[in-house]
């Protein structure tokens, strides 16, 4: 319902979309599942995703929110 009235992530003042071609996740915690390529996995500590040959998009609060 939320998400009806506020309108997509692309259009809210209290998020950002930006395009990377590579994600970096630090002190991921142990046991964390990722899924890839149809694949689930374990993993911990850091962690790099990469997206070829498009980027990701990756959505983040804007500071101050």
């Amino acid at each position: 319902m939320s998400a009806a009235l506020a309108g997509p992530l692309t259009r809210s003042p209290a998020h950002a979309a930006v395009q990377v071609g590579r994600l970096r996740l630090d002190h991921v915690a142990p046991g964390t599942l990722l899924a890839y390529d149809g694949e689930v996995t374990e993993v911990e500590g850091r962690v790099t995703l990469e997206k070829l040959p498009e980027a990701l998009t990756v959505y983040r609060p804007i500071a101050g929110y």
